[in-house]
């Protein structure tokens, strides 16, 4: 999955406990999506999103479960930040990787599921978390895509900085022309939430609560991140050799995926030259990476990469 789709792709296709997909209509790969029926009311909030439809049913569970949301979107922020050095307050590279350690918590505890004779689902509580913080990590990823400065240098922001960003480049629009939901204030809260969190969140209970080992999940987070900007940087590198002149620098965009590349490595428990398998070729070291995700998980090594899922990530088409 983590090669083939990427994780976040992979995770939007589960089901919560309530019976909807957690991406709902954005669920990608598309023939996973089942286009569940949904209560539906055009957004009433000025900016991007005004007169869009927005998905009732989905919010509604969003917003029964905001508070324990938060929860544990602060047990994530907090393990984070403890192995990052205790900063203040998160850089763009440090809320990406937050948002990606969240999903992968689904992920990671789903690996670990094992109740027959239906799979389990996601509880309402990881859906939510899910959906509120895509959120924070599509506009990092849109920043990065872009070569934007600010996400470059690893820039603090506000939550008035990231809400207007999204709003002017319409991240809370999804491809089909419907909108994200909930209220501006609710989603202040969440982003102001991310940059500076709460006290009192017990963080190794919480976590432990989730998943068995905190620590693995971490380290499995850390490495989906990397083998990810592995992979952004070789498709930047590609895009540059057969499409010059480009709006956006791919170099730019190699440069900045290789950036948090580095500071994913530095926070990484294993050998950082072992990744590469002390191989050259993009195939081989993408395999080692990937064998290092499986032994996170406790999962056989595998042999070889499809010719044709390769290309499928290096071309976009999962994304």
């Amino acid at each position: 999955m983590e090669f083939h789709y990427g994780l976040w792709n992979g995770v939007s296709a589960l089901y919560s406990e309530s019976g909807r997909q957690l991406g709902e209509e954005n669920t990608r790969p598309f023939p996973l999506n089942h286009h569940l029926p949904a209560e539906t009311i055009a957004c009433k909030y000025s900016g991007s999103r005004a007169g869009k439809l927005i998905n009732m049913s989905a919010l509604r569970i969003a917003m029964q479960n905001f508070e324990e949301a938060l929860v544990v979107t602060g047990a994530v922020r907090q393990w984070h930040l403890s192995r990052a050095g205790n900063v203040a307050q998160p850089g763009l590279w440090d809320l990406y990787i937050i948002a990606r350690a969240s999903i992968a918590l689904v992920a990671y505890q789903r690996r670990f599921s094992r109740q027959r004779p239906q799979p389990q689902r996601v509880s309402d509580v990881l859906t939510s978390q899910y959906q509120f913080i895509s959120g924070v990590f599509m506009i990092c990823r849109h920043m990065m895509e872009n070569a934007d400065a600010i996400i470059a240098e690893n820039r603090t922001v506000t939550p008035e900085m990231l809400y207007r960003y999204a709003d002017d480049y319409q991240i809370f629009i999804s491809f089909n022309d419907m909108a994200c939901a909930g209220s501006r204030t609710k989603i202040y809260e969440f982003l102001e939430f991310c940059n500076s969190g709460r006290e009192g969140v017990e963080t190794d209970q919480v976590l432990a609560g989730i998943v068995t080992n905190p620590d693995n999940w971490y380290e499995y987070a850390l490495a989906t991140v990397e083998l990810d900007c592995f992979i952004e940087i070789e498709r930047a590198l590609r895009r540059h050799s057969t499409a010059p002149g480009q709006a956006t620098d791919p170099d730019n965009v190699a440069d900045i995926y290789r950036s948090l590349q580095t500071y994913c490595k530095s926070l990484m428990n294993c050998d950082s030259e072992s990744l590469d398998d002390g191989k050259n070729e993009f195939v081989k070291q993408a395999l080692a990476r990937q064998n290092h995700i499986l032994a996170l998980l406790e999962r056989p090594r595998i042999a070889s990469l499809s010719e044709r899922n390769i290309a499928n990530r290096l071309g976009g088409l999962e994304s």
